[in-house]
């Protein structure tokens, strides 16, 4: 299979809008946005995210996953060069859809084609480098954007961001039929309670990293962990922190699929990264807050590769699943950033969000268990 085209395409893509996202609260906070208004602007890009990857998962099981693909760039990178002549706070909230919009289409699409390329069989180790892939992505995209911020300027960066994506057009692969159905050991009951499983997590895990991302700059505001930081730098290398432990955690989990079917491992990863989020707003020393956020890390990548992984191990419906998985992700990437937003705000107190976060993420274990019982005495 052309598993390297898929793999470069993620990369790029995930670079490209990550610098997108690590150069958006730093352009809001310049317009004086609040809080609230930092979590309403991922709000206006999620809520578009999750209804549309409902949509577009299923789309892309009937059409041309690779032409859902290329236009799906093309938006991204209209989205950066938009952002590029804004000149207010309102203009961000015109255009960051956009960016939502661009990437519900993209992620059910490349998903679903990988896993209907991969079967069953190869699916974890296709899976996994994919994810190792995309991972780097999102890391490189975070830690280049603060220090391309910090050395050139916002709008420099969202030009090498916008030609970082083009690429993309001639990489994706074109559409190829999938696989001959292969047995599945595991059973159908399995796999769907499962999926449940991986859907609560990752929808919480992508609460806490998006809490992070969302409204970590303006709570490096009030402390004293930036003091031998640029602000901005210290923003993109705690991000980067996180993102680059989750890209271990996708090396090793691709070696086979042991962690697959174990969900005391899925509870462990959870409360080890609801943990370290909460406990991030008791550090002060720049070093233990970054180990703190690769801890975070290791808990956002166990969920997500459960996540997809649950969700593309069966026989088809790649597109629809891989688009539920997105949905869901998406939902969580907005509401906890606005209920956190939102409490900070009421609270005066900016540690809420990670209190929030984490202490859900913490708590959903027993809500999974008690889900993983009922679904399996029925």
């Amino acid at each position: 299979m052309r598993l390297w085209r898929y793999c470069l395409a993620g990369l790029l893509f995930n670079w490209a809008a990550f610098v997108f996202w690590t150069v958006l609260p730093i352009r809001a906070v310049e317009f004086n946005a609040s809080s609230t208004q930092l979590a309403l602007l991922q709000t206006a890009s999620s809520i578009v995210y999750v209804l549309n990857s409902l949509f577009s998962g299923g789309l892309s099981d009937r059409i041309s996953r690779a032409l859902l693909a290329r236009v799906s760039v093309v938006i991204a990178v209209a989205a950066c060069v938009l952002t590029i002549r804004s000149g207010s706070l309102g203009a961000l909230f015109l255009i960051v859809p956009l960016m939502g919009f661009a990437c519900s289409v993209y992620w059910p699409s490349i998903q679903g084609a990988l896993g209907a390329e991969a079967g069953a069989a190869r699916l974890e180790k296709a899976l996994g480098w994919f994810n190792v892939s995309w991972s780097i992505g999102k890391t490189l995209g975070f830690v280049m954007g603060g220090w391309l911020i910090a050395a050139h300027s916002s709008n420099r960066t969202l030009w090498m961001a916008a030609g970082s994506a083009l690429p993309v057009l001639l990489l994706y692969p074109r559409d190829q039929s999938a696989r001959p159905e292969e047995t599945h050991p595991t059973g159908a009951a399995d796999r769907a309670v499962f999926r449940t499983l991986g859907y609560i997590a990752n929808f919480l895990a992508f609460g806490v990293g998006n809490v992070f991302q969302n409204q970590f700059i303006k709570y490096l505001e009030s402390s004293a962990i930036v003091s031998r930081w640029d602000r901005p730098l210290f923003f993109g290398v705690f991000l980067g922190a996180i993102y680059a432990a989750q890209t271990l955690i996708f090396v090793v989990l691709q070696r086979n699929a042991a962690w697959t079917y174990r969900r005391a491992l899925l509870y462990g990863c959870q409360l080890l990264c609801g943990g370290a989020a909460i406990g991030t707003t008791f550090l002060t020393n720049d070093w233990t807050v970054l180990a703190a956020g690769a801890v975070v890390g290791v808990g956002l990548g166990f969920a997500n590769a459960s996540s997809i992984y649950y969700s593309l191990h069966g026989p088809s419906d790649h597109g629809k699943y891989a688009g539920l998985h997105e949905a869901v992700l998406g939902a969580g990437s907005f509401l906890a950033p606005l209920a956190g937003g939102a409490l900070a705000d009421l609270s005066h107190d900016l540690r809420m969000p990670y209190w929030l976060a984490g202490g859900a993420m913490i708590a959903a274990t027993a809500l999974e268990e008690a889900v993983y019982r009922r679904r399996s005495r029925s």
